[in-house]
């Protein structure tokens, strides 16, 4: 529901702190804050903590309903009280039928949750207290979903969020798309800053960065941009630049803050890499600048230190390039016949031989600035059961005899090992957008266990192309796991033994960010991914959730995270040296200090203790997340597995 608006007051300030759009000069002001002290910017140093645990409603540090009002006055009549999106398939007065068929079946698309103030993709870390029912007489709870929501639309917004959560001690969350695989833009009991409409989009033919070090070609990007409003610049502007495959993905929120690949990332490095500068709202409720030259310790952290650790980002400004073509094409083999086949499909043994030719030329693709995109996939034909490996090879500023020449000595090592590849025709775009062409035909194909045959496109690209309730976990391979066939067949045996012995589904995604191609950067993104050539994730295949079968409990919840992670701990014990992509890894992973942020996180945790003293920014995986916890308020035990329904409180006062 909407609160009531009262009266809107706004500040339209001429202030000497740049901004890339004129919703960043409104801004909230020290006069503004003198009479209401639960919107005060923070003092330093903080006081001592009021409570252990962030307030929840019940409470009686709870914000009243006049003291919400207020705010909400303050805000100019952007609070939101939204319900969670399946509270239409529930007995009570916004119970509606109709909808709640119409939502069954649109459930799995991302635009739907995208477009909700407080929905994300990865839906179990809700609690999943509220999803989509034939059972109207069962419970829909808030669960693990924000109780506010503030609908951003101006940087004065998310600066009276930020001091309002962190004066009255309640949990603060940020969400723009929701495109997350770990739940870290929702939060039980707390107050949401949805940063969806911050669309605005520069583009810059002849840009100097804050440090006069480059000129040339940029976009100034709002929080609220997402990868499709990237893909519309690339054809508007006629120029690349680097943009998720997703197309909900928010550019400038955890995409960038944890390091950000693309199509390019062999080419052009890393969006991080490319990043000139950020406007940000801090713990403090500051509105600031970060450069190399301003705020130059939060301008490392926040190029790949994490999202929701350090501030919101309101804004940034990042290079961008010549249209950059790109050539592309598939491989695909299987243990079962291709459609309308006679033949036999492969052995078992000589699938996984070509598994390990093809994790042997991942570093010729990456070395020629590439991309390999693959799945290996558990396929059924008929009443048999088979595995199934595609890719997608992609090459930037070559042509289609160029591309011919350079995929030649795979497919006749291929060939020598008696699996023959008929190459579907060799397609030439003009950038990363129509490149997704090749990846999917639809996001929704009814039979997605099927075998393909030698001219199919990839499917669905990944678990980002739609909600589940689906477990992830990922690692890097670097290029020491492929520099002899020893270390080939060691890896290529831990890959086996989730596909095969787990029943896991394989996404490998084949490219190399390192320092020269990204231009030796300072920036706190996971060292190891610069040594990485085949960052790979394993997945629950199959669980993109029709909205009829049951979800199951916290017990089952915890077994299925257990299980997973006991065939991840493979992938770990053969890479010892190597880490995990936060944004698409397990944000409980075992080792998620060094997994994920390796040698950088103890001047990352200085820096999170510096500027974020009060511990505003809070999120499973993040840095400093072992100072807090998330307890159960209800009758069931969080399990090994912890979802966002909970209290959020610190493990020491």
């Amino acid at each position: 529901m909407f609160l009531v608006p009262l009266t809107l007051s706004l500040s339209l300030l001429p202030l000497g702190l740049a901004a890339n759009f004129d919703w960043e000069n409104i801004r909230l002001t020290s006069t503004e804050t003198s009479s209401y002290p639960a919107i005060r910017f923070a003092s330093q140093p903080p006081p001592p903590p009021i409570s252990a645990c962030r307030t929840i409603p019940g409470d009686s540090s709870w914000p009243s309903e006049a003291e919400w009002a207020k705010f909400n006055d303050t805000l100019g009549g952007v609070l939101l009280k939204p319900r969670p999106l399946a509270v239409v398939c529930y007995t009570g007065d916004q119970y509606d039928s109709k909808r709640c068929e119409e939502l069954k079946q649109a459930w799995g698309n991302t635009v739907l949750h995208s477009n909700d103030p407080t929905s994300i993709m990865s839906q179990w870390a809700s609690g999943n207290t509220c999803v989509p029912t034939a059972f109207p007489n069962s419970t829909c709870t808030q669960g693990g979903y924000p109780v506010y929501v503030v609908k951003a639309t101006t940087v004065r917004h998310v600066q009276l969020a930020v001091n309002f959560a962190r004066n009255m001690n309640i949990r603060l969350v940020v969400k723009t798309s929701g495109h997350d695989f770990n739940g870290k833009s929702i939060g039980g009991h707390a107050l949401s800053i949805w940063t969806h409409d911050l669309k605005s989009l520069t583009y810059h033919p002849n840009y100097t960065s804050p440090s006069a070090t480059y000129t040339g070609r940029a976009v100034a990007l709002g929080a609220g941009i997402r990868a499709a409003d990237g893909y519309t610049a690339m054809s508007q502007y006629n120029m690349t630049m680097i943009v998720a495959g997703g197309s909900t993905v928010g550019l400038t929120g955890g995409y960038m803050q944890g390091g950000g690949h693309s199509s390019y990332t062999s080419f052009y490095g890393l969006v991080v890499d490319n990043v000139f500068s950020i406007q940000a709202v801090l713990a403090s409720g500051e509105f600031v600048t970060l450069s190399k030259d301003e705020n130059s310790d939060l301008f490392w952290a926040f190029r790949g230190g994490g999202g929701s650790t350090f501030g919101v980002v309101t804004s940034m400004v990042v290079k961008v390039f010549p249209v950059t073509p790109l050539v592309s094409s598939s491989i695909t083999f299987s243990t079962l016949p291709a459609r309308g086949s006679n033949s036999t499909g492969l052995s078992v043994e000589t699938f996984w031989k070509g598994v390990q030719e093809y994790l042997a030329y991942c570093v010729a693709i990456c070395d020629a600035g590439g991309l390999g995109y693959n799945f290996i996939r558990h396929a059924t034909s008929g009443n048999t059961t088979g595995l199934t490996f595609t890719t997608s090879i992609s090459l930037p500023n070559k042509t289609r005899t160029d591309y011919q020449s350079f995929i030649r000595p795979l497919l006749l090592n291929l060939s020598a090992l008696g699996i023959p590849v008929v190459l579907p025709p060799v397609k030439r775009f003009s950038n990363h957008v129509a490149q997704d062409e090749l990846y999917s035909r639809s996001l929704f194909m009814p039979n997605s266990n099927a075998p393909l045959d030698a001219h199919d496109t990839l499917r669905p690209r990944a678990l980002g192309d739609t909600v589940s309730q689906t477990l992830i976990a990922s690692r890097f391979f670097l290029r020491s796991n492929h520099a002899s066939p020893a270390a080939l067949s060691t890896m290529n045996a831990a890959i086996r033994a989730l596909v095969e012995d787990g029943g896991y589904t394989f996404h490998g995604i084949n490219h190399n960010p390192n320092l020269n191609v990204s231009g030796h950067p300072d920036n706190a993104v996971n060292p190891a991914w610069r040594q990485a050539i085949l960052h790979a994730q394993g997945y629950e295949g199959g669980l993109h959730w029709d909205g009829k079968d049951p979800v199951g409990g916290r017990k089952e919840w915890g077994e299925r995270w257990e299980r997973l992670q006991s065939y991840m701990q493979k992938w770990r014990d053969v890479t010892p040296n190597s880490g995990s992509y936060i944004n698409e890894g397990d944000a409980q992973d075992p080792s998620w200090k060094s997994a994920f942020f390796g040698r950088n996180y103890g001047r990352l945790l200085a820096i999170k203790h510096a500027r974020d003293p009060w511990g505003v920014f809070w999120a499973m995986g993040a840095v400093a997340h072992d100072e807090w916890v998330i307890r159960s308020t209800s009758d069931e035990e969080q399990g090994s597995l912890v979802m966002q329904d909970g209290r959020l409180c610190r493990v020491k006062v």
